[in-house]
């Protein structure tokens, strides 16, 4: 077994070296990897560390490995398998973050084109995973339900990816309905707590009755904008979630194993010191530390839903319409960091905190000033994330016999699927965007290459056995290449 797990941290490097898209794209990406090629843990196991990870605010991916690397070597693998994952593309933002006044533009393009052809191997991934996910269900005879989840999930969640994609070509619009990723899983968790997929009619009818005001409340379009209306319904989902999984008597036998809190005092404790001994150094060159690490700490556990909803809180927390001591313009927040951060890869929120910190850091001392908050800033995502799914998986492992969370490791997948239509959207909107201001005839030309890409990697996996990683450098040099004469 030793032998086996050996190079499991160069696997996590690599996925952070590779991982763009961020968020719920990484889900497949990690699973090919782990679970599939090396085999270092289970399917189920795999299973239970998503599940955890996807009920818990923070950095998904940085929690997916976190929980993973938990297994191979308690709290010193768990950070360490964070730190592999979110530290390439943090390090890589502040860096360019530094250099950009002295960086021409046409760099920043070449790392657009060379994405290309990352997202285009990403989202033959994706597509895997929804494939592999739709053969189970066809093999336990689910198929139509599966197909009928992926595709209302699909519906709910990336109507604003739609959008976005069809404005490159000049359809303006917005979506009719268009609600999160937590909201999502919020209404299938529920569903598959109360019902058990045992779809009797008045479970049916009390699901739907619940179900769609609360889609319209927190739709987009807020069909029902009222607190109160939005309030009772969460309250009466909850109480019969709760109920639907303690009606099981079994079930309620389970409540009372018992489970150690000793590895979890100190697994946090550990995140503590880690937190200290790291974030030191900003406390002595940047004034506003406290403030900054507070604020950072409460965005990091606010964040649910992806990388888009961690940039809607950071705005609220640290942008200004000018730049204070605490606060940066909305100008090198929207023009260099939110550029920054989705070009490259790793978690979106780990990069924004890391370049917030950098930003704040140089506006009060320079760029060494800079590098210190940065620094702080990271390691406050890091820890925001991790010590947050470490609780929650404490409070999991009481409760994961259950067989609500039986069905739930079955299904998950299925739920899955249907938000990676929405990342696949935004990866072909990132892909297509570096030929805003080129011919409509361009853009037509960087679609075919991202689809040429993408059903090369298809050909690759299906007849030959080039690993992932080489298929990563075949891509990416296709793309620059192509990309150039394109543009």
């Amino acid at each position: 077994m030793k032998s086996k797990k050996a190079g499991w941290l160069l696997s996590f490097l690599k996925i952070g070296l590779i991982g763009f898209g961020g968020g719920t794209s990484l889900i497949p990406v990690i699973q090919q990897e782990m679970v599939e090629s090396r085999k270092l843990v289970s399917k189920d196991e795999y299973d239970s560390d998503v599940i955890v990870a996807s009920i818990t605010p923070g950095a998904l991916p940085v929690e997916i490995s976190g929980c993973i690397g938990k297994r191979f070597a308690g709290a010193k693998g768990m950070l360490l398998a964070a730190l592999c994952i979110a530290l390439p593309g943090s390090l890589a933002t502040v860096i360019l973050l530094s250099c950009m006044s002295v960086l021409d533009q046409s760099i920043l393009t070449q790392i657009e084109l060379v994405a290309i052809g990352i997202s285009a191997f990403i989202i033959s991934m994706l597509t895997g995973y929804i494939k592999n996910a739709f053969k189970w269900a066809k093999k336990h005879n689910r198929l139509f339900i599966a197909i009928g989840i992926v595709l209302g999930v699909f519906f709910l969640n990336s109507g604003k990816s739609v959008f976005k994609v069809l404005g490159l070509f000049g359809i303006e619009g917005s979506p009719f309905l268009s609600i999160s990723t937590v909201d999502i899983l919020i209404v299938t968790f529920f569903v598959l707590f109360f019902t058990k997929c045992k779809f009797t009619i008045p479970k049916i009818i009390i699901s739907t009755v619940l179900v769609i005001p609360y889609i319209l409340c927190v739709s987009k379009a807020q069909f029902i904008d009222n607190i109160y209306v939005l309030r009772s319904i969460q309250f009466i989902m909850l109480g019969l979630a709760c109920y639907g999984v303690l009606s099981d008597k079994k079930d309620r036998n389970n409540l009372k194993k018992k489970v150690p809190v000793k590895p979890l005092i100190m697994e946090e404790l550990a995140w503590l010191i880690f937190f200290l001994a790291l974030c030191a150094p900003a406390f002595f060159v940047y004034p506003e530390f406290l403030d900054f690490i507070g604020r950072g700490f409460l965005s990091s556990i606010l964040s649910f839903g992806g990388g888009d909803a961690y940039l809607t809180v950071a705005d609220s927390m640290f942008v200004a319409d000018q730049a204070t001591a605490t606060m940066i313009d909305s100008d090198s927040f929207y023009g260099q960091i939110v550029t920054l951060v989705n070009v490259l890869p790793g978690s979106i929120l780990c990069k924004t905190l890391t370049a917030v910190g950098y930003e704040l850091g140089f506006q009060n001392g320079g760029v060494f000033s800079g590098y210190l908050v940065a620094l702080a800033g990271f390691v406050c995502s890091i820890v925001g994330s991790c010590s947050v799914v470490s609780l929650v998986q404490y409070l999991f492992i009481k409760i994961e016999t259950f067989k609500v969370f039986e069905i739930l490791k079955n299904w998950i997948k299925v739920i899955i699927s249907g938000l990676l239509g929405s990342v696949i959207l935004s990866l072909i909107f990132s892909s297509l965007k570096v030929t805003q201001g080129q011919s409509e005839l361009v853009l037509i030309f960087a679609l075919a290459e991202l689809v040429g890409i993408y059903v090369l990697n298809l050909v690759l996996v299906k007849f030959t056995k080039i690993n992932a990683g080489l298929r990563v450098l075949i891509s990416s040099i296709l793309a620059l290449i192509i990309g150039n004469i394109i543009i």
